[in-house]
């Protein structure tokens, strides 16, 4: 249900002329979602939370929520099987396609609430490995935590991508 509500709001965002060009728009987008589950390691460091390789026949990667909680599966451990939200850490976007240790940034490094565990439009170009990362401090306790994050988007072409993605930015400044 969450991807149909997402799809119809994108196609309403684009301001359709009539019947015939909402439906062009809704051809344009189709539903992806992809994430990770990794486990939350005793290092501190950043951490890819989640990945994906954009592919080349899509003109954009529409971002529109990103979920993400901690859980144990040991039984002896506090918060057994419960979910909880993700530790208290920054987070970033960025293309991957070189390597992790030195990214191209697509968004700066934000406390990471704000990029997850809510709605938002980010586009990202087509031909590149995007990927979530954040720098997870050391859990607080010994038990064994996994973070889970579950990315939910679209792969759209030109006609969405020109009405509702043409303002967007995909790299940020910095003002020195």
């Amino acid at each position: 249900m969450i991807q149909f509500e997402h799809k119809k709001r994108i196609v309403e965002a684009c301001y359709p002329a009539d019947k015939d060009e909402a439906m062009l728009l809704w051809h344009d987008i189709k539903p992806i979602k992809f994430g990770n589950f990794t486990q939350w390691l005793e290092v501190a460091g950043e951490n890819e939370l989640a990945s994906y390789q954009i592919p080349q026949d899509a003109d954009q990667l529409l971002i529109a929520r990103v979920e993400c909680y901690t859980t144990t599966f040991d039984a002896a451990a506090p918060g057994f099987g419960q979910f909880s939200p993700p530790p208290n850490s920054n987070a970033y976007w960025a293309f991957t396609d070189a390597s992790l240790t030195t990214p191209d940034r697509l968004t700066p490094q934000v406390p990471i609430h704000i990029l997850v565990d809510s709605d938002e439009l980010f586009f990202a170009k087509s031909d590149h490995r995007i990927t979530l990362i954040s720098d997870l401090p050391a859990p607080p306790d010994g038990n064994a935590r996994f973070i889970r994050t579950l990315i939910y988007g679209y792969l759209v072409g030109g006609l969405v991508a020109g009405k509702i993605g043409d303002s967007e930015s995909t790299y940020f400044g910095v003002i020195s």
